[in-house]
């Protein structure tokens, strides 16, 4: 395999979070894009991972272990995905599964947050939407564009649904610290993601650091040009691993394809050597 030449996805979200399409279908769409390997980084959940495992293997596509956690430091959300962990890690199932059922209530606060201003959603909707998945406010938001209540998805959550908007609700997260512990513990590395203009909050930056950061997603559909450059000039100085994908959840909710945002086969590798060297530590 020529590292330079073949291309990875490292931020795919499937049915077992708040996307639409099974660990099978993201499969066979990231083959279809002639990816090299993939992460498949659901929120709250590892769920999927044996299935992204084993059809991944059956169509020669390279398997990275991936889970996205949400935290809050010093006022601002932040993004975390651990990867190269153990998918059957004790400790994190058991943290995950506090907060899948912190989003059931969330969820529920929500809904009737909107009861409230006239929107009747009813609660068994919410969850028939979600599926197996993780419930989140996604799930809330494709109902409301789909009973035409707002005119997109991103709709949803600037009028109603997101932070700031009336029927916000705040998420509960698992502190930074514990994260850290969680996905080392379980085998794997810390990245950040999507972080945006906050790549500039060098005091935000000594704290991931201090706390054994690896990388920080670069390549993001929201990340303009400038952005990537800030990331690499932060990356390279502090010595962080670039990371990229497509945040992939449905066609209509992303900027990207499977594939169209993608990272070096070297990212994988790095990735892989950063996780080898903290267990042999």
């Amino acid at each position: 395999m020529n590292s330079s030449e073949a291309r990875c996805d490292l931020h795919l979200h499937s049915y077992y979070s708040d996307g639409s399409f099974s660990p099978e279908e993201l499969v066979r769409r990231s083959h279809e894009a002639g990816l090299a390997a993939i992460a498949v980084t659901d929120h709250d959940t590892l769920a999927g991972q044996d299935e992204v495992s084993a059809t991944c293997q059956r169509y020669g596509i390279e398997f990275v272990s991936g889970l996205e956690l949400s935290a809050r430091e010093g006022g601002v959300s932040l993004h975390l995905i651990g990867y190269c962990i153990e998918t059957r890690d004790e400790a994190l199932e058991k943290n995950t599964q506090v907060l899948r059922d912190a989003r059931i209530s969330r969820a529920r606060l929500i809904v009737e947050k909107l009861g409230k201003l006239g929107i009747d959603i009813p609660f068994k909707e919410v969850c028939a939407e979600a599926g197996r998945g993780a419930l989140g406010r996604p799930h809330i938001a494709k109902i409301l564009y789909r009973r035409g209540i707002v005119a997109s998805i991103q709709g949803a959550f600037n009028r109603y649904i997101g932070g700031g908007a009336p029927c916000y609700v705040p998420k509960k997260v698992i502190p930074l610290e514990r994260i850290f512990s969680l996905i080392t513990s379980a085998g794997g590395v810390v990245v950040w993601a999507h972080p945006g203009q906050y790549i500039n909050d060098e005091g935000l930056l000594d704290t991931l650091c201090g706390l054994g950061l690896t990388g920080i997603e670069m390549v993001h559909p929201n990340h303009s040009p400038a952005i990537e450059g800030r990331i690499a000039e932060v990356a390279l100085r502090r010595g962080l691993v670039c990371t990229g994908g497509s945040d992939f959840h449905y066609p209509e909710a992303m900027q990207a394809e499977i594939g169209e945002v993608s990272v070096p086969y070297d990212t994988v590798l790095s990735l892989r050597r950063a996780a080898a060297k903290h267990n042999s530590a």
